[in-house]
């Protein structure tokens, strides 16, 4: 995924919307801060005595997985859409435009 952000932020950086670049790199920063949040919570409940689910967890962390490449998936469609500005062949993503 860091290669596909590395290039997303070039491509904005072309179209000078590095914002929406920012803007998704602070939702990503903040899907992983809970992810840490939540391994420091069960581990404090593991001390303590409370029994962790394994299935639970991988799937909390496949949630949070999947989340991550749907925001992604979505700033590359954007960015299509914005590269194709203007083009009247081009079907958009976005019929709300992105703008």
């Amino acid at each position: 995924m860091n290669a596909r952000m590395q290039q997303l932020e070039d491509r904005l950086a072309d179209q000078q919307h590095k914002d929406l670049f920012l803007q998704t790199k602070h939702t990503l920063r903040a899907i992983d801060d809970l992810a840490d949040h939540h391994r420091r919570f069960q581990s404090m409940q593991a001390i303590s005595g409370v029994k962790i689910v394994g299935a639970e967890e991988a799937v909390f962390y496949d949630t949070l997985t999947q989340a991550k490449e749907e925001i992604v998936a979505t700033l590359e469609k954007t960015l299509n859409d914005l590269e194709h500005k203007g083009d009247k062949h081009y079907d958009k993503n976005f019929n709300d435009g992105v703008e």
